[in-house]
Parts: structure tokens; sequence; C-alpha cells
């Protein structure tokens, strides 16, 4: 009789443990969740104060950022070859074929669009707060800089006519002029109304994703449009 009170005591023990430790882990995680705090207070719909730090959190203050920085953005990039022949006379004022030799040379560039978002300033962003939209205003994309590949820069043999025989020789002048004619080229080819158009497309969406990270993360609710100036 005695042994089975003994265990009756035990098991009554143990559950009574077991219901004090689980209290006491529930009290402590309670007590860390009321202690913990972000710091974070809603000011108005636009603004959130950072109780700690003091810093209000202003959209325009986000987007437009510090006016010291260079932002240019690649919303595009092209790739387009031109051509070029190179004739050499055996007699300058004679343009008989049996008298030259041509020799052709073709260039491989990338032209690249850009959006300037350092000219970005706060009247480019309006906030319109009964409908919680954010709209900013760029500049539309525009052809920024034009990249030779040298590894896609082809000369083709010299053909050779009946009194024309061996190499185009070149001067160094002749080079650079080359390189501008052909770099004036890719700019032709590059900079028309249709790549523009594609470019801006492109940017809009671009800038979009971009700021609207940032835009969720000032206020969930607020939408975010791009347009042009």
């Amino acid at each position: 009789m005695k042994q089975k009170n003994l265990k009756i005591l035990c098991v009554v023990l143990s559950i009574a443990i077991v219901v004090i430790l689980i209290w006491g882990h529930y009290n402590r995680e309670l007590a860390a969740r009321e202690a913990y705090s972000d710091g974070i207070e809603q000011i108005d719909i636009d603004t959130i104060y950072l109780g700690k730090s003091g810093v209000q959190v202003e959209f325009s203050d986000v987007i437009v950022g510090t006016h010291q920085e260079t932002r240019k953005l690649i919303v595009s990039t092209q790739e387009a070859t031109v051509s070029t022949e190179l004739t050499d006379r055996l007699i300058k004022p004679l343009d008989f074929d049996f008298m030259k030799k041509t020799q052709k040379v073709n260039y491989t560039g990338t032209g690249y669009f850009v959006v300037d978002l350092d000219n970005l300033t706060k009247d480019n962003v309006i906030q319109d707060k009964d409908h919680k939209i954010i709209t900013i205003q760029i500049d539309h994309a525009y052809l920024q800089a034009i990249e030779i590949d040298p590894n896609k820069i082809i000369i083709d043999e010299v053909k050779e006519s009946l009194l024309a025989r061996g190499d185009i020789e070149l001067t160094l002048k002749d080079y650079n002029a080359i390189e501008k004619e052909l770099r004036n080229r890719l700019e032709a080819k590059f900079d028309t109304a249709e790549n523009g158009q594609e470019a801006d497309t492109i940017a809009l969406q671009m800038v979009k994703d971009v700021y609207e990270p940032i835009i969720k993360a000032i206020d969930a609710s607020y939408e975010l449009y791009v347009e042009f100036k």
C-alpha cells in the first residue's frame, strides 16, 4: 500500500514539475514580446517617425536622394553592324575598276540608352494623398554611349584588280577617319524614333521597378506611377 502511494506521489510531482516549466517558459516569451518595440510610429499617411533616432522619412526625400549622386539607369542596349568600303586607286583622278583595289571594313557596336535619375527633384515626385498615389516624372531615355567591340571589327581581304595589286596602305589619320565615320553611322542607326520609343517604354517599367519597393516599404497602401515630364 505504501509503495502504491509512493508511485502516485511521484506521478503527481512529475506532472507539477512539467506544468511549472511550461508556465515559466510561456511567461518569459510574453515578457520578451512586451519588452520589444520596433520604435516606428506612423505620423501621417506618408511619413513615419523612428522614435529612437528621431528620423522622419518622406517619399520625395527618399526618391530624390542627394544631388551629389550621379544616377544613370541603363534601360536598353542595342547592337548593330555597319560597314564601309575602302578604295585605293592607282591613279587618283581615274575611277576605273581595273585601276583600283577595295577592302570592306565592318564595325559592330552596342548602343546604350539611359535615363538620368539625378535630374529628379521634389517637384517631380507628386503625391496624391486622397487616392494614395505617388507619381514620378522622369526625362525621356536617350542614347548615351556607343561601345565598339574590338573583337567584332572585321576587315575583309583586299579585292585586287588588273593593275592595282597588294594591300591598301593606311595612315593613322586614315584609321581615325574610318573609325569616326563608322561611329557616326552606328549613332545614326541607333538614334531613331523607333529605338527611342522602345527605350522609353522600357524606362517607365524599369524606374517603377526601382522605386516601387521603396514606396511600399514606407507605406504599402500607396501605388506608384511613372510618367515623362
